[in-house]
């Protein structure tokens, strides 16, 4: 049976200037009308534009199918797929990290809407980190390529600070002297085929307590805004060992003044 192009438009959804131009790349070999030139569909037309819609339908571009010679070739065809269906994959696992991610970040803010701030005994990860605001670090020739990179691996990258042990260890009041860079956690850093150098710093899986605080100003935390932190430490008769550091887990503004909200760590004996 044999279509007029009007009538083959209506049975395909398809334009006619789509027609013409899988006539022209080849995938539709319409016939003509001898009295008037007129294009003539046939059912091998409709069939292969079904293959054409099915085909495109798993999101394979159409130059893919047609560069990769898998129209013509089953043995194309199946490489073509499998390609598609690792990347899809890929795809699939991707987004599964997200929502892991998504989720921790839900705990998180659910605990700050709960105003669960209190400090807990926990067993951290190993984490890279880059301190920016170190003038050793900045002026780094490295340092401007590392942070390019790793915020291009969002949402795995955040926004971290350090405390000097040595001043978590003395009996200063503060304000202490707050380090602000970005950190990314080990996992992602090796999945990303990062490699250590300088001027990035590493701290392994160590036990900590951990906790969180509201601070209006990283230049200006002082001892008494730590004070649940150090009242943990005095309570279980524990000393830290290392910085402290963590993530800046929100910004929050009011009336255009910030409030930030930490999720600080150290590592303890």
């Amino acid at each position: 049976m044999q279509f007029k192009i009007g009538t083959f438009k209506k049975f395909t959804g398809l334009s006619e200037g789509t027609l013409r131009y899988y006539e022209k790349i080849g995938l539709i070999t319409p016939g003509r009308d001898g009295s008037n030139d007129y294009r003539r569909y046939d059912e091998e037309d409709l069939l292969s534009l079904v293959q054409i819609k099915q085909l495109t339908g798993f999101h394979i571009p159409l130059n893919e199918l047609l560069e990769s010679g898998s129209l013509d070739a089953p043995e194309a065809m199946y490489d073509l797929l499998a390609a598609h269906r690792k990347t899809l994959e890929k795809e699939i696992d991707d987004l599964y990290e997200r929502i892991a991610r998504i989720k921790l970040h839900e705990s998180t803010f659910r605990k700050i809407c709960d105003q669960d701030l209190r400090v807990e005994r926990l067993n951290i990860r190993g984490i890279y980190r880059l301190f920016i605001s170190d003038p050793v670090v900045s002026s780094h020739p490295e340092t401007a390529r590392i942070t390019a990179r790793w915020l291009a691996k969002m949402p795995y990258t955040h926004a971290t600070i350090r405390i000097p042990k040595e001043e978590l260890a003395g009996e200063a009041e503060g304000p202490f002297s707050v380090q602000i860079g970005i950190g990314m956690l080990e996992r992602y850093f090796s999945e990303a085929g990062e490699t250590f150098r300088e001027p990035m710093q590493y701290s392994p899986p160590q036990s900590c307590i951990h906790g969180m605080v509201f601070v209006a100003d990283l230049a200006s935390i002082r001892r008494t805004d730590l004070s649940p932190f150090f009242e943990y430490l005095d309570r279980n008769a524990l000393i830290p060992v290392d910085d402290m550091f963590g993530w800046i887990v929100y910004i929050a503004r009011d009336r255009q003044r910030p409030r930030y909200c930490l999720s600080l760590r150290v590592a303890v004996a």
